[in-house]
C-alpha cells in the first residue's frame, strides 16, 4: 500500500511542475511580446526664479538620449508644456518660462518632469517645487511709512522714515519737481530711516513708493501704489501781517505795534505798553490776511537784546464766528520766550490779550501747512 501511495504523490508533484512551467511561459511570452522596458536619465535638478505671473525655470538633462522634456503640474498633473531638448553643453542649463498663457497660477507649486528619446522611451520622475507671485503678493505690501518731513525754505526737505517692514523690500522711488521745473525719478536702493531731497518745489507735492523682491532669485519686482507724501511746515502765519493794539504813551518810534510781528526775535524794536488806569489790559490783533488753521505760537520778551520781563498772564485768541475765542491761556509765566501748541482752530486773525505790561520783541503764531 505505501508504494502505491508513493506513486500517486510522485505523480502529482509532476503535474504541478508542469503546470507551473506552462504558466512562467505564458507570462514570459507576454513579456517578450510588450518588449523590454527601457528608462533613460531624468532630468538632473531643477532651479526656479520666481516672477510676477510667472516662472523661469533652469533645468539640467546630462543623458544624450533625452530629445523632449514634458513638465507636469497643477492638480493631478492637469497642466502640462513638451519642451524640445535644444543642443547643449555637458552642464550647460536649459531653461523654460512658464506664464498665465500655460496656466500657471498664483501660488506654490509642485513639478514632475518626465525626459524622452526618440523611441519615446521615458525617464524616471524628477520632482521640484517652486512657487509664483502676483496681484495676491502685491496686496499685501506695505509702503515705507513716513515719520517727518522738515522742508527747508531753499526747497531742501528732510525725510525721517520708519524702519522697513520685511527684508524683502528692497527700495524706495520717489517723484517730484525741482525748484527749475526738472522731474526728478529718484531710486534709493535699501534705503535706512533718513533721506534729504534737494531743491524741491514741494507745493507741487513729493510722491513714493516701495519696492520688494519676494526672493533674491526672482525675476521681477513688486511695488506698492504710489501714494503723495505729506510735506509739512511750519509757517508763521502772523510775519509782517497788518496789527491793531491799544499802546498808550508808546504808540511810536522803537516800540510801536508792527515790531510784533516783523521777524525779529531780538533788538532794540519792541512791541511795549504800560498798564495803567487808561489800559489795565493790553492787547494786540493781528490779521493774518487770509483762513489758516492754528496751532501753536511762540513770544519773545526783554529789553536792551536781552530776553527778560516776561509776561506773566496772558491770552492768545482765535476769531472764531464773528467773536473772540481763547485758545491758550498762560498763568504765572517766568519764561521769557514762552510758547506752546493747541488744539488747531481755523481762524482769520488772532489776538494777544495780557494782564500786565508787556515788552514783547516778537510774537508768532504757526500754521502746519501741508504740501
Amino acid at each position: 500500500m505505501k508504494k502505491i501511495y508513493y506513486s500517486y504523490s510522485l505523480i502529482a508533484c509532476v503535474v504541478l511542475f508542469l503546470v507551473g512551467c506552462a504558466e512562467m511561459n505564458d507570462k514570459h511570452d507576454e513579456f517578450l511580446a510588450r518588449g523590454e522596458t527601457v528608462y533613460i536619465g531624468k532630468v538632473d535638478s531643477v532651479q526656479a526664479f520666481p516672477g510676477d505671473g510667472r516662472l523661469l525655470l533652469k533645468y539640467w538633462l546630462s543623458d544624450p538620449r533625452a530629445k523632449s522634456v514634458t513638465v507636469y503640474w497643477g492638480t493631478n498633473d492637469s497642466k502640462s508644456k513638451a519642451l524640445t531638448v535644444a543642443q547643449h553643453a555637458q552642464g550647460e542649463a536649459l531653461e523654460v518660462i512658464l506664464g498665465t498663457a500655460d496656466g500657471l497660477t498664483e501660488g506654490n507649486h509642485t513639478f514632475h518632469w518626465i525626459s524622452s528619446d526618440i523611441h519615446e522611451n521615458k525617464s524616471m520622475v524628477h520632482e521640484s517645487f517652486a512657487s509664483v507671485y502676483g496681484d495676491l503678493y502685491r496686496s499685501n505690501l506695505l509702503n515705507r511709512r513716513v515719520v517727518q518731513t522738515v522742508p527747508a525754505d531753499n526747497g531742501d526737505v528732510d525725510i525721517t522714515l520708519a524702519g522697513a517692514s520685511s527684508s524683502e523690500e528692497i527700495g524706495v522711488e520717489l517723484f517730484y519737481t525741482q525748484l527749475d521745473g526738472t522731474e526728478v525719478t529718484q531710486y534709493e536702493p535699501q534705503l535706512g530711516t533718513s533721506l534729504s531731497l534737494l531743491s524741491v518745489d514741494y507745493t507741487k507735492g513729493v510722491r513714493y513708493r516701495t519696492w520688494y523682491k519676494p526672493t533674491l532669485t526672482a525675476i521681477d519686482s513688486f511695488c506698492t501704489e504710489t501714494v503723495k507724501m505729506d510735506i509739512i511746515k511750519t509757517v508763521n502765519v502772523t510775519l509782517n501781517k497788518p496789527t491793531l493794539s491799544v499802546n498808550a504813551y508808546w504808540d511810536g518810534g522803537l516800540y510801536a505795534q508792527p515790531h510784533l510781528v516783523d521777524g525779529i526775535t531780538v533788538d532794540g524794536n519792541r512791541w511795549v505798553v504800560v498798564v495803567d488806569a487808561v489800559i489795565p489790559n493790553p492787547w494786540i490783533e493781528i490779521d493774518l490776511l487770509g483762513t489758516y488753521t492754528i496751532s501753536s505760537f511762540k513770544t519773545w520778551s526783554g529789553q536792551n537784546a536781552n530776553y527778560s520781563w516776561p509776561t506773566a498772564r496772558f491770552d492768545l485768541q482765535a476769531w472764531i464766528d464773528g467773536s473772540w475765542v481763547t485758545v491758550h491761556s498762560v498763568t504765572s509765566n517766568t519764561n521769557p520766550t514762552y510758547g506752546n501748541s493747541f488744539p488747531p482752530v481755523e481762524t482769520t486773525k488772532v489776538r494777544f490779550y495780557a494782564y500786565g505790561d508787556v515788552r514783547w520783541f516778537e510774537a508768532a503764531v504757526y500754521s502746519l501747512i501741508r504740501y
